[in-house]
């Protein structure tokens, strides 16, 4: 009988995590090494039309007239989101490692190492050009993914604070299917309630390195999605629907806008595509 086989499991475990370190993200000779890369914000369109416009799951017909955001603050993690670390390896490793402890602060999930921060804020014209952040210190090496923050315009906030109207976000457009054209407009408000107003775990594959650029993309079609706009009943001062918190298509954008399909990113040369702030 061997009542304590955990001896003999232990080192089958630890050949077994031997055999797989060299296919991991370890770190590189360049690690630690500061370097000053580059941050942008875009837009990403729907196939074959202009940014803001975009047909919803629902059958509407969307054109935005303006769409404007504050984003920011932005950290860039070492780590990849948590359900691609816990993929269909993540049972076995999670058995040879201890999973990472809740951090405070900037350490999320299990982010790991904070590679480069940008901790202002920009009131974005999501129809507009992209905007480049400016040249952003950070630490050379692999980054996995990177956080957006959602909050609400401060008074040091770049770019055009009142177009948001006092909201995180503010839009106007016009809405059709079939027989239907709602134009509408209305400002999104997320509250101060746990992490919902960081979009986190946005993957990202990039090496940090002087002269690289990071983009990160806003996905206009994500915030109406699962919108119903011929729910909308009451109007704005300006003859428009009116989208608040408490219409069907408010909470429909409230879901949208910090969900996993609103952003995305990319690594590359710095290329001279975005307006500086």
């Amino acid at each position: 009988m061997r009542p304590y086989p955990d001896r003999a499991l232990g080192r089958a475990a630890a050949l077994l995590l031997l055999t797989l370190l060299p296919a991991c993200d370890m770190p590189s000779g360049t690690g630690g090494r500061e370097v000053r890369f580059t941050l942008e914000l875009a837009t990403a369109a729907a196939p074959g039309r202009p940014a803001g416009s975009f047909t919803t799951s629902t059958g509407w017909d969307v054109t935005l007239e303006s769409a404007v955001i504050a984003l920011g603050p932005v950290y860039l993690y070492e780590n990849p989101p948590h359900l691609v670390a816990r993929g269909p390896a993540g049972g076995l490793w999670d058995a040879l490692v201890p999973p990472a402890h809740a951090h405070t602060g900037s350490e999320h999930f299990d982010g790991g190492e904070v590679k480069g921060e940008w901790l202002g804020q920009v009131a974005l014209d999501a129809l507009a050009s992209g905007v480049r952040l400016g040249h952003i210190p950070g630490t050379a090496g692999g980054v996995r993914s990177l956080s957006v923050g959602l909050y609400p315009p401060r008074t040091s906030i770049a770019g055009d604070a009142g177009r948001l109207e006092g909201h995180h976000a503010y839009v106007v457009g016009v809405a059709t299917r079939g027989e239907f054209e709602i134009p509408f407009e209305g400002g999104l408000d997320i509250e101060a309630e746990g992490n919902k107003r960081e979009v986190a775990g946005i993957p990202l594959m990039a090496e940090l390195d002087d002269g690289v650029s990071v983009t990160i993309e806003l996905h206009l079609e994500a915030w109406f999605d699962e919108a119903h706009f011929d729910r909308l009943t009451e109007k704005s001062a300006r003859g428009r629907f009116l989208i608040n918190r408490s219409t069907q298509a408010g909470a429909a954008w409230f879901i949208g806008a910090r969900g996993a399909a609103a952003f995305s990113a990319k690594g590359s040369r710095a290329a001279e595509q975005g307006k500086s702030l």
